[in-house]
């Protein structure tokens, strides 16, 4: 049986509601043994470092950002995102079975 794709973007930063939302979301996709994907984009990038994106990354969430957003916000690389571009986010959206985003 071939898993099934979620791809998520997060574009606001942790201290709205949409974060509650997708780490609740991500949780329950892997809990169904979904494989997640999570792109940070604009404000999003500012949840890098929050608990609960390391948590899911322990899981087994592919994380990414956008790393010129992250470079204009002063956000650093920690060892459980990958920083990228567009290019990684499109093949994202493409590559997954259902794709969800968060602004």
């Amino acid at each position: 049986m071939v898993k099934k794709k979620l791809g998520v973007l997060l574009s606001t930063p942790p201290d709205n509601k949409n974060f509650e939302t997708v780490v609740s979301l991500i949780k329950n996709a892997v809990a169904e043994e979904t494989t997640v994907y999570l792109y940070f984009i604009d404000d999003g990038v500012l949840n890098i470092g929050q608990p609960e994106i390391h948590a899911l990354s322990d899981c087994g969430v592919h994380l990414f950002a956008c790393a010129y957003g992250a470079g204009r916000r002063g956000v650093a690389q920690n060892g459980k995102v990958v920083f990228a571009g567009l290019v990684v986010l499109a093949d994202i959206i493409k590559g997954c079975d259902r794709f969800l985003s968060f602004d």
